[in-house]
């Protein structure tokens, strides 16, 4: 296949995630390919900035009780995170904020019920009182998001007074007003974003859309009490958002979808599967949007708390290159909707195995080095500028998104090439013209199943006619930087 966007791709392999510039002469275009036009006067959304987060967990992720070769917090900063979800999914249906209901300044949260996980994981509870070991507390959390300048998502436990022997539902509201409380009033901490439950409309078996409506406008109003200028929303996976949206628009400040694999058939063909897609991949992002679209308040933040490339074949996860790049593109395509404010990779470290067990979907590796979703994230927070502009998505196996800087100054291209082979591709510009100076910086590997990719850049310092031709590595993910004028 021969596309043209507007740029030259030179693939360079080095070691892992480190970078060589060089300079180059471009090669002259080739006339006789297809051109692709980016828009560049048309701003189809403004970015939030870093927006790549993570879904950390609070039994693995502490630099206090789990020291590690690189702290957690330098992981974060190094991917340059400013979205972490915490404590987690739905292990954050077991997490009761404060028991024994000692509010005052100490830290006491355990699990709500004995009936649930992590409650029989010896290495992670005490087994007689319930109480967390060697868990990352809330001041921890607080601590490691203002070290690293990221915002926190909380999570708030609204369904374990479903569970067997587990606490009241005026425990739990309780809970949830004194968590409230001692985040903002006590602290100080100015806790913005407060998630009611994980994944409610997945588990309609113990709560029933009526149910959470009421919860919802219950819990929402008693925490708004405690400190009116706090945001909450409903903690949704894709069901019930256009119902929550209708039920109680005064008190939905976000709202949060999430988005897998689960719902594609070719994702059992493997890489040659996503390889043949013109999927935009994240299906439940796009239904959200709508729903929010179609409401009485149609400017609501979505926030995509939990996001994974898997599962594949067999339910195959493992953490390589074209996994990545599927990831990459699940990013890109969330990102670009309207209301997307951030997403959050499923995620830091899983405890499912056990503590010493890297889970194949982790972005982070027992020693807190990234994985290649991990890489991809660092990728695209460093190189998302402020509004993404209008391109054609879909060029063949290419996938193209285009954002400049709030000046019209600065032009960033993602380019992922999907094939196992080498794509050429041509750009140009309405609105500005190029300046002859530009790099292009390449994440690729040997194959789909490479879990060492690398990272590169290389330099150029010519354009002609104001077309640029680009050559894609095989499996990549490419940025072109450009200067406007």
């Amino acid at each position: 296949m021969k596309i043209q966007l507007v740029f030259i791709l030179m693939f360079l392999v080095l070691t892992n995630c480190e970078r060589d510039s060089k300079t180059q002469d471009i090669v002259i275009p080739d006339q006789n390919l297809e051109i692709v036009t980016i828009d560049t006067s048309v701003r189809t959304k403004e970015v939030s900035k870093n927006s790549a987060g993570v879904v950390s967990c609070w039994l693995l992720d502490s630099d206090i009780e789990r020291p590690r070769k690189t702290s957690f917090s330098n992981a974060m900063k190094d991917m340059g995170v400013k979205y972490i979800r915490f404590p987690y999914g739905h292990l954050a249906d077991n997490y009761l904020w404060d028991a024994d209901n000692d509010w005052g300044n100490t830290l006491a949260p355990k699990i709500a019920s004995f009936s649930q996980a992590p409650a029989n994981w010896d290495w992670a509870v005490d087994q007689s009182s319930g109480a967390f070991i060697k868990d990352m507390d809330f001041d921890e959390y607080i601590s490691i998001c203002n070290n690293v300048g990221a915002e926190p998502m909380v999570v708030v436990n609204i369904l374990s007074y479903k569970y067997k022997d587990g606490p009241t539902y005026e425990q739990l509201k309780v809970s949830a007003i004194e968590w409230v409380k001692y985040a903002n009033i006590t602290k100080g901490y100015n806790v913005k974003r407060w998630a009611l439950g994980n994944e409610v409309d997945h588990h309609s078996d113990l709560i029933s859309q009526k149910e959470y409506k009421a919860l919802y406008t219950d819990f929402a109003t008693a925490m708004k009490k405690v400190d009116p200028d706090i945001m909450i929303g409903p903690g949704l996976l894709g069901n019930w958002h256009a119902a929550l949206l209708a039920h109680d628009p005064d008190n939905i400040d976000f709202i949060c979808v999430h988005n897998y694999l689960y719902s594609y058939d070719w994702r059992n063909l493997g890489y040659e599967g996503w390889k043949n897609t013109s999927d935009i991949l994240v299906n439940n992002v796009e239904e959200c949007q709508n729903a929010v679209n179609n409401s009485s308040i149609p400017d609501t933040e979505i926030h995509v708390t939990e996001m994974n490339s898997r599962p594949w074949k067999n339910k195959s996860d493992s953490d390589d290159l074209f996994r990545a790049l599927a990831y990459s593109e699940m990013v890109l395509n969330a990102t670009s909707f309207e209301d997307v404010k951030a997403t959050y990779v499923w995620n830091t470290h899983g405890p499912w195995n056990g503590p010493e067990e890297n889970v194949p979907y982790n972005i982070l590796d027992l020693d807190n080095n990234r994985e290649p979703r991990g890489d991809v994230i660092k990728i695209i927070n460093e190189n998302l500028l402020d509004y993404f502009v209008q391109v054609p998505r879909v060029n063949d196996f290419v996938r193209t998104y285009a954002n400049v800087d709030e000046l019209n100054e600065n032009l960033n291209i993602f380019l992922i090439n999907k094939n196992n082979t080498t794509e050429t591709i041509n750009f140009k510009t309405s609105a500005f013209e190029l300046l002859p100076n530009y790099t292009i910086k390449t994440f690729s590997g040997k194959d789909p199943e490479d879990t060492s990719p690398v990272y590169s850049e290389i330099g150029y310092n010519e354009i002609t006619d104001q077309i640029l031709e680009i050559e894609l590595a095989p499996l990549s993910l490419n940025i072109v930087s450009l200067k406007l004028k």
